[in-house]
C-alpha cells in the first residue's frame, strides 16, 4: 500500500460509455447505488454477473478513503480472485475512466464519488464541444446550413 499524490498520476485516454439504466426502487446502501453508477457508466459487463468489477472498484474507493492506492496484487488479496483476473478488471477500470494508474499501483480517479462524475461529465463536455467544432467546420465547407444559421 502506497500513498500517491494526485499531480503525479498518470491518466490514460479513456472509453466513456453512459447507459439509460432504471435506479432501483429499493437499495439497501451505498454500495448498491455506487453499483447502479457503474451498470450506468457502462462499466459492468453482462459477463460479470457477480459483479467482480464493482467490488474491485470499492476496494480501491476504500483504500483511497484512507489516502491509500493498491497494488493488482494487494487488491487480489483483498478481492480473494486470481492477480490475472483483478488485472483484467483493472483495465477495464481505467478504460472507463474511473481510476487511473501510478506505476504499479492503482488509484480512484477522484476520492469522491460526486467529483468523479463531475470530472467525468467535463470531459463528455470537453469532447463534444471538440466534435460540434469539427462537425460546423465540415458543414462549412459542404455549404450546409446548421440549426444556429437556419433559424436567422
Amino acid at each position: 500500500m502506497a500513498e500517491l499524490p494526485q499531480e503525479n498520476v498518470k491518466r490514460v485516454s479513456f472509453k466513456i460509455v453512459v447507459r439509460k439504466v432504471e435506479k432501483p426502487f429499493t437499495v439497501s446502501g451505498p454500495f448498491e447505488e455506487l453499483d447502479w453508477i457503474c451498470e450506468t457508466l457502462g462499466f459492468f459487463e453482462p459477463i460479470d454477473r457477480e459483479k467482480t468489477a464493482a467490488a474491485i472498484f470499492r476496494e480501491i474507493m476504500k483504500a483511497s478513503d484512507s489516502g491509500e492506492t493498491l497494488s493488482s496484487s494487494e487488491v487480489a488479496e483483498r478481492v480473494g480472485m486470481s492477480r490475472g483476473s483483478v488485472i483484467n478488471h483493472l483495465n477495464n477500470l481505467l478504460r472507463s475512466g474511473l481510476i487511473v494508474r501510478y506505476g504499479r499501483y492503482y488509484a480512484p480517479r477522484s476520492r469522491s464519488v460526486y467529483n468523479l462524475i463531475e470530472e467525468i461529465e467535463e470531459d463528455i463536455e470537453r469532447i463534444f464541444a471538440r466534435m460540434k467544432r469539427t462537425a460546423k467546420s465540415i458543414d462549412d465547407e459542404f455549404g450546409v446550413a446548421g440549426r444556429e444559421e437556419r433559424k436567422r
